[in-house]
């Protein structure tokens, strides 16, 4: 097994690798942008606890992948090997108090940061029985992506849609759902191509190292006309309005940036890039909002 050299980088961009807080910027931006959609509010309060928690969950994970971040040359791995124990049993403690003094703030929210919670330890550490011993989600085929996916659309949209008691129908949730789940996990498919080098070393199935680049880049294709067809049947059957369905422009700037980049090869700068790229479109919806500029079109 060969390791990568990882970069040499300053202080505070190692700080943001370790915590990965490119994940953390757009899992926050998008709780921020639904719940503006389904209650015209900006509820900071979700904002907050969705960074608290993927901070946990991306801390730990660092802390738990020594080998396959090794493997890949992935940026801050010495440093976090060095200091596991202490991250492990930190991000532990923060949980525990973070979900104690978070349902003082808002027990609403309690069941939903529970299930999250736990959705992310068993993506990190071996809680899950089958017929060969525990495993984790992260292990699992399928299941690597897709939970990822449901922390994210718990943090995402049902965060803010709680705190914000948002009236908003079945179909509406629907369309978002459609929208977003789709396209987080060509996030996720695109990261399992940056490391398939590590996963397969250390045996962990994704679609990457299940069955290769190209049909890995067919499956990133085929989410990300998913996630557009989901807006554009809403925007048809009348669920949704412009404001909503212009959130399109976010698969097509995946689409473009993948298929320019990335297919060339998925190195973690360029993957880091495209999350920045993301989170720098969700943020500029809200400027294009403070700035007063429409959000609908007629009585679209």
């Amino acid at each position: 097994m060969t390791t990568a050299a990882p970069p040499r980088l300053s202080p505070i961009r190692m700080a943001m690798h370790v915590t990965r807080m490119h994940i953390i910027a757009i899992a926050c931006l998008a709780a921020l942008t639904f719940g503006w959609l389904m209650t015209g509010q900006r509820l900071w309060s979700a904002v907050v606890f969705c960074a608290i928690d993927w901070f946990i969950v991306n801390f730990v994970n660092r802390a738990v992948d020594l080998a396959e971040d090794r493997v890949n040359g992935i940026a801050g791995t010495d440093m976090v090997g060095r200091h596991q124990r202490l991250i492990e049993a930190g991000c532990l403690a923060l949980m525990l108090v973070s979900l104690l003094l978070g349902h003082l703030v808002a027990p609403v929210l309690t069941p939903w940061r529970v299930a999250f919670s736990a959705i992310g330890l068993a993506y990190n550490y071996r809680l899950i029985p089958t017929h060969f011993g525990r495993t984790r989600f992260k292990e699992m085929y399928f299941s690597k992506n897709f939970s990822s996916g449901v922390l994210f659309l718990l943090s995402t949209i049902a965060y803010p849609a709680i705190l914000g008691a948002a009236h908003v129908t079945p179909g509406y949730l629907a369309v978002l759902v459609g929208f977003f789940l789709p396209l987080e996990i060509t996030y996720e498919i695109i990261y399992d191509l940056r490391d398939i080098d590590g996963d397969a070393a250390l045996n962990v199935p994704t679609f990457p190292v299940v069955h290769g680049a190209a049909t890995s880049h067919r499956m990133i294709d085929g989410l990300l006309l998913l996630s557009a067809a989901s807006l554009i049947l809403g925007a048809a059957l009348g669920t949704i309005g412009l404001k909503e369905f212009v959130l399109i422009g976010g698969v097509i700037q995946q689409t473009l940036y993948f298929h320019l980049r990335l297919k060339q090869g998925c190195t973690p700068e360029r993957c880091i890039f495209v999350t920045w790229l993301g989170a720098a479109q969700i943020a500029s919806y809200h400027v294009w909002i403070l700035a007063g500029l429409p959000t609908t079109l007629g009585g679209w």
